[in-house]
């Protein structure tokens, strides 16, 4: 229920029942944690989470774990408490694992911090050589810096290592049938593939009557200047779905 509650959003109500089960004389372990910590970082909660986190050993007889410290970084770095979540990993009793790094990089992408968003890198680089998405996002990250060279660098630092972008997917369900679409992969085109780039060229058409400047800084790839503004944006899965 509570890992339910969290994964939905919803937050408070599995704070609530965190408290009923304590109540009711019910001992959380680290599995009831992590769903509350999931809880509170889909909400940005951050003041409650540090309550739980602190509490964790102290009160309820749990040593916090390495998912657990993924957690709190993840919330931290996701509420834009970039310096806080590196502070913390750096406090960490153990070596903070991927995960916690992966966190921080994840929020560095979101608030366009190059600095730290370096930092963490290099430790996955060392940790997950072959994470194309770690590549990728430090690309997009230097892109949005104007720092062309360097995105060109680890394009071809991923030939060299032998990383391979995954494709991009995305799910839609109109009525009872759901639609998958696959980006860069080797599926067969959708069916409507056609009808659904004129629709979206048509919409950016349209967007960009009304002031609509495309954001050329966070795509996964260099382009040339005389292919930005054009429809790079469209090419994502989400987009197509």
């Amino acid at each position: 229920m509570l890992t339910g509650l969290a994964v939905h959003g919803q937050a408070h109500e599995a704070a609530a029942l965190f408290h009923d089960m304590w109540r009711s004389g019910l001992k959380p372990d680290g599995v009831t944690f992590t769903a509350v910590l999931t809880a509170c970082r889909s909400m940005g909660l951050v003041t409650e989470a540090w309550e739980y986190f602190d509490n964790m050993e102290a009160k309820y007889g749990v040593a916090p774990t390495a998912e657990h410290h993924a957690c709190m970084v993840d919330l931290l770095a996701r509420c834009g408490y970039l310096d806080e979540a590196m502070a913390f990993i750096e406090r960490s009793p153990a070596d903070p694992g991927a995960s916690s790094w992966g966190a921080l990089l994840t929020g560095c992408a979101i608030y366009g911090n190059l600095d730290l968003a370096e930092s963490a890198a290099r430790h996955l680089f060392k940790l997950e050589p072959h994470n194309s998405a770690n590549y990728l996002a430090m690309m997009s990250l230097y892109e949005q810096h104007q720092m062309f060279d360097e995105a060109e660098s680890l394009k071809y630092a991923m030939k060299a290592r032998g990383v391979d972008a995954r494709p991009g997917w995305s799910w839609t369900q109109v009525g009872r049938s759901v639609h998958v679409f696959e980006v860069d992969g080797g599926s067969p085109p959708y069916p409507e593939t056609p009808e659904i780039y004129g629709e979206m060229s048509r919409l950016v058409s349209q967007i960009r009557m009304v002031g609509y400047v495309p954001d050329n800084g966070c795509g996964a790839y260099v382009l040339p200047e005389e292919e930005k503004g054009g429809n790079c944006k469209m090419c994502c899965a989400d987009r197509l779905c």
